[in-house]
């Protein structure tokens, strides 16, 4: 293919549609002379004129009318296309696996400020109960989890600490006022996640006691176990962070003053090399620990 001489093309679509080198040398940025030369330069080598010069300016010939209207929609098609892709190469989007309840209770409300300060990168939340396959979840780009880690084969890094703590609703206390003692809450109706029984029995072994509870409703999320405690049905084991925002309006409350520390945190989990270094995550991770620090600060 011949070489398209594609600065002057532009210079002869911008004086076309301009009417004016004037106005069209302003909008390149170059001289009159200089726009001049390009249109000259394209001419000779189409060998036909593009211009008539009038004494107000210059008007297209018949071959450069016949050349503009081919040129000028295939010249926008071009400004838009490479427009749209310089704006996808500077915006990048982060998928994020998580539990919903650690992204609805806490993630979601500081998103807002890291999109503020980082407007180029979006976050995708995938949110499930069940711990996503990094390796075979390409698409996936990080997930935070929750339990003890390191899980094989990831990179894994501890972003914050669970204390737990049972928690009621302000009705439901009003009756199991007896339950004072952590010893009483083997005999009370407790709920949890399908997998939370382990949960409560590394609760019960923190407070010295080696227990098993029996009487425990499981549900397949943590947003449901507490909704579902607000509303009396039992008591929950309330894991900080993501059970501060229902002790914090109230529809909750900690039977114990002191909280239990698990051996369980939530992790920032990726996959390593290349394939865990997708762009934009470097600023994601070092505003997601800022803000675990603040937290637990």
């Amino acid at each position: 293919m011949r070489r398209l001489p594609l600065k002057n093309i532009e210079a002869f679509v911008a004086v076309a549609r301009a009417g004016s080198l004037a106005q069209a040398a302003l909008r390149l940025n170059l001289t009159v002379p200089a726009l001049s030369r390009r249109i000259q330069l394209l001419e000779t080598e189409l060998g036909a004129r593009l211009f008539e010069r009038q004494p107000r300016g210059l008007s297209l010939t018949e071959i450069g009318r016949d050349y503009f209207s081919a040129l000028d929609p295939a010249w926008e098609r071009m400004a838009q296309a490479t427009e749209r892709v310089r704006r996808e190469a500077t915006r990048h989007a982060i998928t994020v696996s998580t539990m919903p309840t650690f992204a609805a209770n806490w993630l979601i409300p500081r998103l807002q400020q890291f999109q503020a300060s980082h407007g180029q990168i979006d976050i995708c939340l995938e949110t499930s109960a069940e711990i996503e396959d990094l390796t075979a979840r390409p698409e996936i780009d990080c997930a935070i989890r929750l339990g003890r880690g390191p899980w094989p084969g990831l990179v894994c890094e501890p972003l914050l600490a669970v204390d737990a703590v049972p928690v009621a609703s302000p009705q439901l206390l009003g009756k199991v006022s007896d339950c004072r003692e952590p010893r009483a809450l083997l005999e009370q109706k407790l709920i949890g996640t399908s997998h939370q029984i382990a949960f409560w029995q590394e609760w019960f072994a923190g407070v010295g006691i080696d227990a098993t509870p029996h009487h425990c409703l499981a549900f397949d999320n943590l947003q449901v176990v507490y909704e579902a405690a607000a509303a009396g049905m039992g008591i929950a084991l309330g894991l900080d962070p993501v059970v501060r925002p229902f002790v914090a309006s109230g529809r909750l409350r900690p039977l114990f003053a002191e909280p239990v520390r698990l051996p369980r945190q939530f992790h920032l989990v990726r996959r390593g090399g290349r394939a865990g270094q997708v762009r934009g995550f470097a600023q994601f991770r070092d505003w997601l620990f800022a803000e675990a620090a603040a937290f637990a600060a």
